[in-house]
């Protein structure tokens, strides 16, 4: 089984061993848990992209006890789900508003050796260091 495969799977023996239910993994991190049998199958036709995905994933890390950035890394590397590069929202966005000249650049550093970004290198932000996107977004809507 390639990296790839294994991945869902792998978290469900994790949450599996850990003694921690679907029912409850839906219930202390309010995702469906259609979401969450989806990460397991690797089934992500349902999921969101981008920012959120990778708030599911770190949240779903989060509450079996492994390493959150590790698993986060992962998804991004084995999943479009979790792509971090921003051109493409740039590109669309400029042809939406008719910008032809666009001279957006989201190169991947040589450092990273495949076209995911991200790692344990990369800088903390406020959102990391307050719980994440998802914390971020929770306090957000929270002062709505």
């Amino acid at each position: 089984m390639s990296g790839r495969e294994a991945f869902g799977p792998n978290l469900r023996r994790i949450r599996l061993q850990k003694g921690v239910s679907l029912k409850q993994l839906a219930e202390s991190t309010k995702v469906a848990e259609t979401l969450w049998a989806g990460l397991e199958r690797n089934d992500f036709s349902r999921w969101p992209n981008g920012i959120f995905a990778r708030a599911y994933v770190r949240e779903y890390a989060k509450a079996i006890g492994v390493d959150q950035e590790t698993t986060v890394d992962e998804f991004c590397r084995w999943f479009p789900n979790g792509d971090r590069r921003v051109a493409p929202i740039i590109k669309g966005q400029a042809q939406i508003v008719g910008h032809s000249d666009l001279e957006w650049r989201d190169e991947v550093p040589e450092s990273i050796s495949d076209d995911r970004r991200g790692g344990a290198d990369a800088p903390d932000t406020p959102a990391k260091k307050a719980g994440g996107p998802l914390g971020l977004l929770r306090r957000v809507l929270s002062r709505a």
